[in-house]
């Protein structure tokens, strides 16, 4: 009789051992496929970089449907220098709020995407249009950047919302707040009808990939 009461102790942490793991180990594959994609994405994104990049660049095409948009952006070292010569890549949903085309699955990297390097005082701007929200409403119009230099290898930065997004928590803006001028809110203003945001990326010591 106690053999078998041990016995059912045992099944039962063996049980609830394995319910614990169960959502770990979903959540490592979640993440391993999002990480997987991304880096699909980013190598072809590779082939296609142009071989001559300046500060002022495009992310959509002129004639691509949406709201005329200007990203113009500053890239500081760690310690808040002016970071010259830096690669940064950028891309975003078009104005359906798809990132790979139609029902987001007609293309293997991002649509609409663009590169520039920082110049002499560690600025660049983008030319593009302005982002819509996810199409199955998983996130707000959001930029995401990339930068690339000798000194600092690549890194992701973080993802740059817009102030006017009705979905932005009051949680969210406090946080964004507390980055000072790393902000990742970033204020738009609209001039002739064209949108303008501000964005400054400071680059941590070490590479994130």
């Amino acid at each position: 009789m106690k053999i078998s009461v041990i016995s059912a102790v045992n099944k039962i942490r063996a049980i609830t051992i394995s319910i614990v793991m169960i959502p770990l180990f979903l959540t490592y594959n979640v993440y391993g496929q999002v990480a997987q994609r991304w880096l699909k994405s980013w190598n072809k994104a590779n082939t296609m970089k142009p071989s001559k990049i300046s500060a002022i660049s495009r992310i959509a095409p002129e004639n691509e449907p949406g709201t005329p948009f200007v990203i113009k952006g500053s890239v500081f070292t760690p310690d808040e220098t002016p970071a010259v010569g830096v690669i940064v890549h950028s891309y975003h949903r078009d104005a359906k709020g798809y990132d790979f085309g139609e029902n987001d699955a007609e293309l293997d990297t991002w649509r609409l995407q663009g590169w520039a390097k920082t110049d002499e005082q560690g600025n660049f701007e983008f030319k593009t249009i302005r982002p819509a929200p996810d199409h199955i409403g998983r996130e707000g119009p959001h930029i995401h950047f990339t930068t690339v230099s000798d000194m600092f290898g690549r890194q992701w930065a973080k993802k740059v919302f817009l102030s006017d997004d009705p979905t932005l928590t009051e949680t969210q803006r406090l946080d964004a707040k507390k980055a000072g001028k790393f902000n990742w809110i970033a204020d738009v203003r609209e001039t002739d009808g064209i949108q303008y945001i501000k964005v400054n990326i400071k680059l941590k010591k070490k590479g994130d990939f």
